[in-house]
């Protein structure tokens, strides 16, 4: 499984990640730039800081293996 990973400065000197699940194989840094500017003005942290930047972006991929 694939997750995005957006991780968003605060203005409490803190960090914020969103993660979706299946991004899109094609996405590119531009489109996830687009999508989190429209992000920003609406995200706040549990504790009401306010989001103020993107910070970083990865792509986590993950196996899950089922023991027998």
């Amino acid at each position: 499984m694939k997750t995005l990973n957006l991780t968003f400065k605060t203005s409490g000197k803190s960090t914020m990640t969103v993660t979706l699940a299946n991004p899109r194989g094609s996405l590119t840094r531009e489109e996830v730039n687009t999508a989190a500017a429209k992000l920003i003005p609406v995200l706040v942290t549990r504790s009401g800081a306010e989001v103020t930047e993107l910070e970083k972006v990865t792509i986590s991929t993950t196996t899950t293996e089922e023991l027998e």
